[in-house]
């Protein structure tokens, strides 16, 4: 029932009640159009319950947020079509909810649209999130209402869930290009952008000959045409990718809790698109706990990314150190990686000991201005 069904309700009692009192032509003819008037509203609802129609889709899957202390504004776009070419809709609402798994931020709000005749009209549904994580927004209702709210008739529920991604917005650091630029001795079909080697198959740079280079590394082709001695200089080959841990241990009370999400989110971010500007791909791992499995992503471009925060966002945030290096070394693939960086957000035992790497580990504490501090 709408509050416009109450109030004609009411409007109707009291009609009755003067037609009681004051039986008159007049009075029994105003109480005839107050009956007529509810079932004319329903017949004309039915006809157009049948001439609109509703969808939802997310024209935009990421919201970034400006700064770490204001909302972001993921959105949504309801689209309502009315076919009717005479008469429009002066009223309709949808009811929508809103959850963030990554944090359990979550709300319900009501929508409003209208639309006039013979057209279509696109609403933005707006949810204020303060939080990074994968944002659930689900249109469980749409009605619409004949002209004086009496009645209500649903034309679409149920829709399927459109999911935005919340970002928040990248921290600038200098990390190094060559300290990330992992050397190997192994076939690699990825060299260094930056650094020479000793691999001939990729030529790095030529330039003119000094004192001290090989003769084997003389390009003599060049050199004919130039006049002058020109050197080939190999690339230095790379592993697959950078080894980057992401520990989802976080401790405190509720509000710190989330600061502390939020910074780790950020922290992945920035040191993420920092690789990708540099060409350095990243060898993302985590553990699932609610699955009991260790997780490992790929990203080498801004698209696949997103693709991980999406998985990454499925898991809960948990309260108990170590958790990860301890699933990581039981998992059955689990074996010590070259070199590595750890990024977490609470105080960790001696990783540098604990079998995750065979080199160097750099552990990254993300929540100090200047990230982290490396462990030999």
């Amino acid at each position: 029932m709408t509050i416009g069904t109450f109030l004609y309700a009411l409007l109707c009692l009291l009609g009755m009640f003067i037609c009681i009192f004051y039986l008159e032509f007049g009075t029994v003819a105003l109480v005839g159009i107050l009956v007529f008037i509810p079932l004319f509203m329903l017949v004309f609802l039915i006809f157009m319950r049948t001439r609109v129609s509703a969808s939802v889709d997310s024209k935009n899957p990421v919201s970034e947020k400006d700064t770490m202390d204001k909302p972001a504004r993921p959105a949504i776009t309801l689209s309502v079509e009315n076919h009717n070419n005479i008469l429009p809709v002066t009223k309709g609402v949808a009811k929508v909810r809103y959850e963030n798994y990554f944090t359990g931020e979550k709300g319900k709000l009501k929508v409003k649209f209208s639309v006039d005749a013979g057209r279509k009209r696109d609403r933005r549904i707006v949810v204020p999130m303060m939080n990074c994580g994968d944002v659930a927004i689900d249109v469980r209702k749409v009605r619409i209402f004949d002209y004086l709210s009496i009645f209500a008739w649903t034309i679409g529920k149920k829709y399927h869930t459109q999911h935005v991604l919340v970002l928040p917005p990248t921290k600038e650091f200098y990390l190094g290009k060559e300290r990330w630029y992992n050397e190997t001795n192994e076939d690699s079909d990825r060299f260094s952008l930056y650094k020479k080697g000793d691999d001939p198959s990729e030529i790095f740079d030529i330039r003119e000959y000094v004192d001290g280079d090989r003769i084997q590394r003389i390009h003599w082709k060049l050199t004919s045409k130039t006049g002058k001695y020109m050197v080939k200089d190999g690339s230095l080959p790379l592993t697959k990718a950078l080894h980057i841990f992401i520990d989802l241990c976080i401790i405190g009370e509720k509000n710190e809790r989330i600061h502390y999400a939020n910074l780790l989110v950020q922290g992945v971010y920035s040191i993420s698109l920092y690789m990708i500007e540099n060409a350095i791909p990243q060898h993302f791992i985590w553990y699932d706990a609610e699955n009991d499995v260790v997780e490992e992503r790929l990203v080498e471009q801004e698209e696949e990314l997103l693709w991980m925060f999406q998985d990454l966002f499925k898991n809960k945030p948990t309260d108990r150190p170590g958790e990860l290096v301890e699933a990581y070394l039981a998992w059955d693939q689990g074996r010590p990686v070259e070199t590595a960086m750890y990024l977490t957000v609470c105080d960790q035992p001696d990783l540098a000991n604990s079998g995750l790497v065979r080199s160097r580990i750099e552990v990254m504490d993300l929540r100090g201005e200047n990230f982290g501090e490396e462990v030999e």
